[in-house]
């Protein structure tokens, strides 16, 4: 009995260690702050950042930046009284992460253009770029740690 609970610890701390379990799963928007995966050098003056990778999980920085230089679509992914209560000021489209046609209205997006999209927290964001990536989208974004990220950073919303 020693050894199976044993066994069962070291493959859940590995699996954990590994980030191998969405955690998100077991609560409605996770807690999991996700960190930046590319850290890019500042540009030239004059010259345009266009060194991200896809599907790129971005730190608020970052997303601000790509914003600024690459004037990506921006949308927002959760819900519409969470869209009301405060948004990015740049944001394109709400596209409700919940509702059932989700995967549709993806669908029907240009493939080509460039997306930057976020969440609260970054779980839905995070999923929805591996979708993204599954649909054949050529280059989206989420910002890391989703709008709380952002306005922890200092940035903007509006209403």
């Amino acid at each position: 009995m020693r050894a199976f609970i044993l066994t069962l610890a070291i493959i859940f701390s590995t699996a954990f260690a590994c980030r191998a379990f969405d955690w998100s799963d077991f609560f409605e928007e996770g807690s999991a702050k996700k960190v930046s995966l590319i850290k890019l050098p500042e540009p030239a003056v004059g010259e345009k950042q266009d060194t991200y990778n896809f599907p790129a999980n971005i730190a608020p920085e970052e997303a601000k930046r790509f914003m600024e230089l690459q004037n990506p679509v921006v949308i927002d992914i959760r819900r519409p009284e969470e869209y009301a209560a405060g948004h990015l000021e740049k944001v394109n489209m709400n596209l409700d992460y919940y509702a059932p046609d989700f995967k549709d209205q993806l669908a029907k997006l240009d493939k080509t253009a460039k997306y930057l999209i976020y969440c609260r927290s970054g779980v839905r964001s995070g999923k929805t770029l591996i979708l993204m990536k599954d649909m054949n989208f050529t280059e989206a974004h989420d910002i890391a740690g989703g709008i709380n990220a952002w306005i922890a950073a200092g940035y903007p919303v509006v209403q």
